[in-house]
């Protein structure tokens, strides 16, 4: 089993994500599979700028084909058997530099062309050896509200629908900052637990080169809520008499808040 992931984080290897990612390839080399992160930050990728230039002269094939990484990249995601999507939220969606690879793949199919996906969507064709390939989206972020990536789920949801690609498994890290700053604290209970939910991201490794899935459980561990808010105050949150006393005990704990502001 051959798993690449394409990490969408600016912060490449010192970032969040990377550290989920590299704990994931950990479990897959562990299980005997062939683990890769590319870090798109340190790679040129053009965006698309709709020239339909691979279109008018029916090559296929971008502009940038020869000035950037993204053929290089293509070639890798080709070469995979599964892909996983990896990015941090910012402003509710995933990373540019994601987002600017995945929409490159319109120069390599005949878009003019109108199919009916499995699913039963009409769309135009597209390089299913490329875009078409098993799946897991990991998605990265410091809020601890489940709004905050409902917009990057909702995305790789139709993503899989229109491409025929089958979508493995989507995994969520909220309050991403906190866990990473208790992770450090190798003698507390929040440490002890910000460490098993890194051991989950190694056995979903194992378990995707294994099983060519995620179990539920490991799933759960592994999106288990690390800052909590406690009944009482998301129900409180509504009342208006009641926000000043939430907001004053928000401020005491600044040093949590503090905590999450380095988002990935």
């Amino acid at each position: 089993m051959k798993i690449l992931a394409l990490n969408g984080s600016f912060r490449g290897e010192r970032g969040i994500t990377f550290k989920l990612l590299h704990s994931i390839g950990e479990g897959v080399e562990k299980a005997g599979g062939t683990w890769r992160i590319e870090n798109l930050s340190e790679l040129k990728i053009e965006s698309c700028r709709a020239c339909n230039h691979c279109q008018t002269t029916k090559t296929y094939k971008c502009i940038f084909e020869a000035k950037d990484n993204v053929k290089e990249i293509f070639g890798k995601m080709i070469e995979a058997d599964m892909i996983i999507y990896a990015s941090p939220v910012y402003v509710f969606g995933v990373s540019s530099l994601l987002k600017r690879l995945i929409e490159r793949v319109h120069a390599c199919a005949p878009v003019g062309n109108i199919l009916l996906t499995k699913s039963g969507l009409f769309f135009h064709a597209t390089n299913r050896l490329l875009s078409g390939k098993p799946f897991v989206s990991l998605i990265v972020c410091d809020n601890v509200e489940k709004l905050t990536v409902e917009n990057t789920k909702e995305y790789f949801r139709i993503f899989g629908r229109f491409m025929d690609a089958p979508h493995v498994a989507h995994l969520e890290r909220r309050g991403a900052a906190a866990w990473m700053t208790a992770l450090g604290e190798k003698d507390t209970l929040a440490g002890k637990h910000a460490k098993e939910i890194l051991d989950t991201y190694a056995r979903i490794g194992e378990e995707l080169v294994l099983k060519g899935a995620i179990s539920r459980e490991s799933k759960k561990k592994a999106e288990r809520p690390f800052l909590k808010i406690p009944l009482p105050v998301r129900i409180a949150r509504h009342f208006l008499p009641l926000r000043p006393l939430i907001e004053k005990a928000v401020r005491r704990r600044s040093q949590i808040i503090k905590a999450m502001s380095s988002v990935e």
